[in-house]
C-alpha cells in the first residue's frame, strides 16, 4: 500500500571526503502518514566530472540508546547524475518501526561512465558548523536576493566555500552557483556585504542619538556645574570672595569706628578735659550718675533729672566733637550706598556670567 510521507527531522553531513567524487550531503527522516513507519533517506551529490551510474554504500542505524536497530549495504543503481547533481533523497535505505536517532555512512565503489571505484581510500574531513545570520540579516538578505534557502553566513574555508544555505562545496567540484539552492556565490556575498553595511549605519546612528540624549549639551552641562560651584563658595567664604573694596585709611572715620560702638565721641587729648562734650549710652541714667568737678548743691536739681540720649550736653557750644559728628552724619550715608551699590554689582555680573 502506497502512503504519504512527511519530514520528520533532516542533518547535513558533517564532514566530507577529500578527493572523492561523491561527497555525503544529509541525512533525512520521513514518518509514514499511514503506518507511522520511520523511512531513512540519504542524499549524495556527484562532485566528479564524469557522469555517476551507480553507487554502493553501508549504512548503521542507531537508536537514541546507541543500539543499532540495522547495518546493511544499499545499491544506488541505474543513476544518470551529472556533475554537481544530487541524488537519492527519494530512496530510503531502511524502514524502521523504532524511532531512528542517528545514521552512519561509510563510501564503498562508485560507477563513473561503468568504471568501478573504490571509495574506501579516502579520508573523510571534518566540517565546521556554518554560522547562522541574525533573523533580521537573514530576512533582508532573503528579501534582497529572491532566495528563503539563505540563513547563514557564506564563507571560504581551506576545503571549499559555504553558501548561505548551508550547503558545502568542496574545491574538487570547482563551481561558482549551488546545487542546492541555485545561489550565485559571488552575488550572496556581495548581498550580503550591502547588508550588512546598512545595518552598521543604522546601528552607529541610533548609538549617536542615544548619546545625544544621555549626554545632552556639553556647554550647558559646564555652566550649570560652575554655577554650583560658584554657589557653594558664596555659602562657604562670602566675604573673602566678594567682599567690597575698602575706602582709604581716614584718621577722623578711624577713631569714629573705634568708638561709636560705645555711644562715645572724644578727642583722645581731651579725656580729662571737663569741657568736653559727653554722649551717654543707650540706656537712660536715673540712678547712678556722673558728676562735673564743680558740683554744688544749687545744681543738685539739674543732676536729679536723667540726662537726655543722642544729644549733647551743651547746645548752645560748637566743639571739636560738633564738628566730627556732621561730618559722620554727611558722609556715612554716601559711603554706605556706595558699598551696597558694589555688593549688588558684583552679584549681579556673577549671575550674568554664569547665566
Amino acid at each position: 500500500m502506497d502512503q504519504n510521507f512527511s519530514l520528520m527531522a533532516q542533518s547535513r553531513a558533517n564532514y566530507y571526503t577529500a578527493g572523492s567524487p561523491v561527497q555525503f550531503v544529509r541525512v533525512e527522516l520521513l514518518k509514514g502518514d499511514e503506518t507511522g513507519e520511520v523511512a531513512v533517506c540519504l542524499t549524495f551529490k556527484n562532485v566528479g566530472t564524469e557522469p555517476l551510474t551507480g553507487l554502493v554504500i553501508h549504512f548503521k542505524c542507531k537508536d537514541a540508546a546507541g543500539q543499532v536497530l540495522c547495518e546493511d549495504d544499499f545499491y544506488y543503481e541505474q543513476l544518470d547524475a551529472q556533475p554537481g547533481d544530487l541524488f537519492g533523497s527519494d530512496d530510503a535505505v531502511y524502514v524502521s518501526d523504532t524511532p531512528v536517532s542517528s545514521v552512519e555512512i561509510e563510501q564503498d565503489r562508485a560507477f563513473l561512465n561503468g568504471r568501478g571505484v573504490d571509495l574506501r581510500g579516502y579520508k573523510r574531513v571534518r566540517l565546521q558548523t556554518p554560522r547562522v545570520l541574525p533573523a533580521s540579516i537573514a530576512k533582508t538578505l532573503q528579501q534582497r536576493t529572491g532566495n528563503d534557502a539563505l540563513i547563514c553566513v557564506p564563507q571560504d574555508i581551506e576545503q571549499g566555500w559555504f553558501c548561505a544555505c548551508g550547503a558545502f562545496h568542496p574545491n574538487e567540484e570547482n563551481t561558482k552557483v549551488c546545487s542546492e539552492c541555485g545561489g550565485d556565490r559571488a552575488y550572496i556575498k556581495a548581498a550580503l556585504t550591502h547588508v550588512l553595511e546598512e545595518a552598521r549605519q543604522a546601528a552607529e546612528q541610533q548609538q549617536r542619538e542615544i548619546n545625544a540624549v544621555a549626554n545632552s549639551d556639553p556647554q550647558q552641562d559646564t555652566a550649570a556645574a560652575t554655577a554650583a560651584a560658584a554657589q557653594a563658595a558664596i555659602a562657604e567664604e562670602p566675604t573673602a570672595q566678594f567682599a567690597p573694596p575698602q575706602a582709604e585709611s581716614n584718621p577722623e572715620l578711624d577713631r569714629v569706628r573705634r568708638y561709636a560702638n560705645k555711644g562715645i565721641l572724644l578727642d583722645e587729648e581731651d579725656d580729662d578735659d571737663d569741657e568736653g562734650t559727653r554722649m551717654f549710652d543707650a540706656e537712660e541714667v536715673t540712678g547712678e550718675l556722673d558728676y562735673d568737678d564743680d558740683y554744688d548743691d544749687d545744681d543738685e536739681d539739674e543732676y536729679d533729672r536723667p540726662r537726655r540720649r543722642g544729644r549733647y550736653a551743651d547746645d548752645s557750644e560748637e566743639s571739636a566733637d560738633d564738628v566730627m559728628a556732621e561730618r559722620i552724619i554727611r558722609w556715612a550715608p554716601p559711603i554706605t550706598a556706595v558699598i551696597c551699590a558694589l555688593i549688588i554689582a558684583v552679584a549681579v555680573i556673577y549671575r550674568f556670567l554664569i547665566a
